[in-house]
């Protein structure tokens, strides 16, 4: 079937012309495909392998063009359930004066977090290497039940699974999240969090808070520092590689171009010292460019890495 499952959100990126304005200042947006999942399913894509994606959208003009916006991506699709009850969920997008984004969510309820248990097929699961999941799905039912189904399936049929926290707070509610992201740890092989994220749920600094995560069950931890690069470790090895230097448009993303090249080093057999490298150079190419989906080829990806050797 395909070689890697995202499942989570797929929704409108409504991103702000403006960088010089908070988000209650802005007057115009541009609409854009995006969720973490899909996004990293489309750089998985457009790095080599095969990818599909498991979420519901709206019934809506919006849902419809997140799957044609797939569909063109050549992004397996027949796993998105469509729905006339809720509608597909947006976030406006912000960027600062560095391009930075920052969120608000329009999604309570939407179609994303409406997905059942019921709605999962073991056999889709079964036939692919890796599931992707993140947290912004997860932090309400029933899409939570739903992803901690699809695990199980992974597990039982000895997928890797990967987590990309991905943490938006107010999308919990406010409330503590760590709960569920330890029983995702649990079984999960790949967790690939920003330095903040992996010290928040462990409540540790620096190296002490990956030697943490590693010891709750990931064997493979990736941290992105952000413009200071990415570290991948394991309970043997450790690997820096500083970030590339680019003129940024837009880093909305960003973190989802780096989890498809991370994940397609590893599922190409890549040696792990060069992934890193690799990841940034995928994620460095994608913030020149506006867009959330914007993610890079794999022969883009190899010339840009050649160009700034």
């Amino acid at each position: 079937m395909v070689d890697v499952i995202a499942i989570g959100e797929l929704l409108i990126d409504m991103i702000a012309d403006n960088p010089d304005l908070r988000l209650e200042e802005q007057i115009t947006f541009k609409r854009f495909a995006g969720g973490a999942p899909a996004n990293f399913a489309v750089g998985i894509k457009r790095l080599g392998l095969t990818s599909g994606v498991i979420t519901k959208v709206g019934n809506d003009f919006f849902g419809r063009f997140l799957l044609e916006t797939l569909k063109k991506e050549q992004v397996d699709i027949s796993q998105i359930k469509i729905t006339n009850e809720y509608k597909t969920a947006l976030a406006f997008v912000g960027l600062d004066e560095k391009w930075n984004p920052s969120f608000s969510f329009y999604r309570s309820p939407c179609a994303d977090i409406m997905l059942t248990q019921e709605e999962i097929s073991e056999e889709y699961i079964k036939s692919a290497k890796l599931l992707m999941c993140g947290t912004v799905s997860m932090a309400d039912e029933p899409a939570r039940s739903a992803i901690f189904k699809a695990i199980n399936y992974a597990k039982k049929y000895g997928l890797q699974v990967a987590c990309d926290p991905n943490l938006r707070d107010d999308l919990w509610h406010f409330k503590d999240p760590r709960e569920h992201i330890f029983k995702v740890l649990k079984d999960t092989d790949i967790f690939l969090p920003s330095i903040t994220e992996a010290e928040f749920i462990t409540g540790e600094k620096g190296e002490k808070a990956f030697e943490t995560i590693l010891d709750l069950g990931p064997s493979i931890v990736a941290i992105t520092h952000g413009a200071e690069g990415s570290t991948v470790l394991t309970k043997d090895e450790e690997f820096f590689a500083p970030s590339y230097k680019v003129d940024v448009v837009d880093t909305t993303g960003a973190g989802d171009a780096f989890a498809a090249g991370l994940i397609t080093g590893l599922l190409t057999n890549m040696p792990l010292e060069k992934i890193p490298y690799f990841a940034n150079a995928v994620s460095a190419v994608k913030i020149t460019r506006k867009g959330a989906m914007n993610i890079p080829t794999r022969k883009e990806v190899e010339y840009f890495i050649k160009k700034h050797k």
